[in-house]
C-alpha cells in the first residue's frame, strides 16, 4: 500500500511527508523536488522543464506522470512510496490512477486540514519571498479549485483519511501514526 499526502499551504505537509517516509522506510516522491531537480539537468527534458519552471508555470501533467513512472521503475520490488504533490488536479488523478494500476500499486490519501486563517497566518509568518498576501490567497483559491475535487474524488472511494492540522507538528504525527500502521506495517 502506498500513500499520497494533501494538505492546504501550511498545514506541515513537507515536515509530515519526511516524518512519515522515515517511519515506514517509504520511497518519497516529492513531485515538486523532482521537477525542480530534472530542471537542474542539461538534457532536452531539463531543459524544457527549467524553461517552464523559471516562465511560472506548473510543469504538465504527462511530464511529470513520465518522471513518476521513471521512479517508480527504479525502486526495489515491494517498495512503498509516499506520493506529495502528487496528483495536484482530476485531470493528473486520471492518469496517476492508470499509472498505479499498470504497476499494481494501490493507496490510501492522507489529507492533513486547516482552516484557511491558520494557513495564512503560517504561511505570512514563514516569511518566505513568495509568502506575500496577495499570492497566498491565489494559492489558497487554487487549492480549492483543484485539490479540494482530488479529495473528495478519493472520500468517494473511500481513500481518504483527514487529520487535524491545526495541532503541534509531533501531536499530528501522533494522530497520523496509529491510522497509518494499519495500512502500512505488515
Amino acid at each position: 500500500m502506498d500513500l499520497a499526502l494533501f494538505g492546504i499551504q501550511g498545514a506541515g505537509k513537507g515536515t509530515q511527508a519526511k516524518i512519515i517516509a522515515t517511519k515506514y522506510e517509504l520511497a518519497y516522491f516529492d513531485a515538486g523536488a523532482q521537477c525542480r531537480g530534472l530542471a537542474a539537468e542539461d538534457s532536452n527534458l531539463g531543459r524544457k522543464v527549467k524553461e517552464i519552471i523559471e516562465g511560472g508555470h506548473l510543469v504538465p501533467s504527462e511530464i511529470v506522470i513520465q518522471i513518476l513512472e521513471n521512479f517508480l521503475i527504479q525502486l526495489p520490488p515491494g517498495k512503498r512510496v509516499l506520493y506529495d504533490g502528487i496528483p495536484r488536479n482530476s485531470e493528473q488523478k486520471a492518469d496517476f490512477d492508470a499509472l498505479l494500476q499498470k504497476y499494481s500499486r494501490e493507496i490510501i490519501a492522507l489529507n492533513i486540514e486547516l482552516p484557511e486563517e491558520e494557513t495564512i497566518n503560517r504561511l505570512m509568518a514563514r516569511g518566505r519571498n513568495d509568502d506575500k498576501p496577495e499570492i497566498i490567497t491565489q494559492r489558497i483559491k487554487i487549492f480549492f479549485k483543484d485539490t479540494t475535487p482530488l479529495i473528495d474524488a478519493y472520500r468517494a472511494q473511500n481513500k481518504i483519511i483527514n487529520i487535524n492540522g491545526n495541532q503541534a507538528i509531533d501531536a499530528v504525527s501522533q494522530e497520523i501514526f496509529p491510522i497509518l500502521d494499519k495500512y502500512l506495517l505488515n
